[in-house]
């Protein structure tokens, strides 16, 4: 016997008539269809979405007719986004069949739903389950630079030899800052990038992907591989920066600030280079206001045991102490400083580094005291370290005034009426020594 559909609706309904009984539509641009927030990928929102509708139960037969609605949360619940008209008898095989959502209807960001209805030729109308779409085009951490990685506490100085790769299973464990980037979401991934420039001009070294756990304890890693390290073949100065790149595809603008770290596999066979020289230090190894330390501070560097070359790089490292034997650091003064070998400093046998600018590298020593080193890094990849080079700092007149780029002027006059300044550095000698023997050698 016949089925009268004009009587019948689309579907066999429970007792609750306003339960959806149609099945889900399925919208192909989610990433993971078992995923309960339906997150498209970034671009999905500047095309047309297709939304699938299955065949529901008992279509319409011949005489009758159909009418499909889509629907779409960003709207009102009352308008359709899309409608087709189906003529029964209706052909399974056209199904599922595409409906589009306008990519007008897509914006903002935000989360949405879409069903669809199912309307018989006697006004009969069924609705389907909802799907979640959610549309995410805001990178992590928003237009905010990511903060620089931090490198282990074990790692001496920041230098990465051999015996460190050997005694860390041949890695390099790197620590995302705390707290963590904003918007940091479970399965954003790391890509880390290793390279000689800042910004990078290599490609991703490592990748890792972020856990609801690492993101609760505040504690994301990622490493950085033995490989990585080796790869260059060279030893050197490198910078270690990162993207971070959510599950919708959206990544941050900009690469992180960077992390220095310095590769030392390749030692040259000498030892250690002799330490800097500070040409403006008094025969005592003191630099006063008469050497205008607000002007920067000269390091020398000696090119010793024809290991100089052309093009070789010099990086020097500074670090100012409130104590005058190099205790207690300062913490702000330390800089670093790249330099390569010219044809002039192998003439002149020695390269000349200015510490500068006086903020922040010298203005916070008011009395005290400065270590530099460098490491020679050859064209063909080899690197030495040299020891460390004391210089102290006092930023004092006689008076107890504190001397610097403002008081400069103020003082020339009366300074001049001082006398000589190998006079002046006499009785400074004199006052230090006698300082020394009331304070039972303090500074020696």
């Amino acid at each position: 016997m016949a089925r009268d559909r004009k009587t019948q609706p689309v579907t066999r309904r429970t007792g609750d008539a306003s339960k959806a009984l149609l099945a889900v539509p399925e919208v192909p641009a989610i990433i993971d269809q078992n995923d309960p927030e339906g997150l498209v990928s970034t671009g999905t929102q500047v095309t047309d979405l297709e939304v699938l509708v299955p065949l529901w139960p008992f279509p319409a037969t011949s005489g009758d007719t159909d009418r499909l609605d889509l629907f779409w949360s960003g709207v009102s619940s009352d308008t359709p986004v899309a409608t087709a008209n189906f003529t029964g008898p209706v052909e399974p095989a056209k199904f599922p069949v595409s409906l589009k959502v306008d990519k007008n209807i897509l914006q903002p960001d935000g989360q949405y739903q879409v069903w669809y209805t199912v309307t018989t030729s006697a006004n009969n109308a069924a609705f389907s389950e909802r799907r979640t779409v959610t549309i995410d085009t805001r990178p992590p951490s928003y237009n905010q630079q990511l903060m620089p990685l931090l490198l282990p506490d074990d790692l001496v100085g920041g230098v990465i030899n051999e015996a460190y790769l050997v005694g860390h299973s041949d890695q390099v464990e790197l620590r995302l800052p705390s707290p963590v980037y904003l918007d940091a979401k479970e399965g954003d991934v790391v890509d880390l990038y290793w390279s000689q420039d800042n910004p990078p001009t290599t490609s991703v070294v490592a990748s890792a992907t972020v856990t609801q756990a690492q993101i609760d304890m505040d504690d994301i890693r990622i490493v950085l591989p033995g490989s990585a390290v080796r790869a260059p073949d060279r030893d050197g100065n490198f910078y270690a920066t990162y993207k971070v790149r959510d599950r919708a595809g959206n990544e941050t603008d900009s690469f992180s600030r960077e992390t220095p770290a310095t590769v030392a596999l390749k030692p040259l066979p000498w030892g250690d280079l002799p330490e800097p020289e500070f040409p403006q230090a008094d025969i005592e190894g003191y630099i006063n206001c008469d050497e205008a330390p607000w002007n920067g501070i000269v390091v020398r560097i000696a090119f010793v045991r024809s290991l100089f070359e052309y093009q070789d790089q010099i990086t020097l490292y500074w670090q100012g102490y409130r104590t005058l034997n190099g205790a207690d650091p300062i913490a702000g003064t330390e800089g670093v400083f790249a330099r390569k070998v010219s044809a002039q400093n192998l003439t002149d046998g020695y390269m000349d580094v200015l510490v500068e600018p006086f903020i922040p590298h010298i203005e916070p020593i008011i009395e005290g005291s400065a270590l530099a080193t460098y490491r020679l890094t050859k064209v063909s990849g080899q690197s030495g370290a040299s020891c460390q080079g004391l210089v102290k700092i006092n930023r004092q007149w006689p008076s107890g005034e504190i001397c610097g780029p403002v008081t400069q002027t103020a003082q020339s006059g009366s300074r001049r009426e001082g006398g000589c300044k190998a006079c002046r550095r006499l009785n400074r000698f004199i006052a230090r020594m006698l300082q020394r023997l009331g304070r039972g050698g303090k500074g020696l």
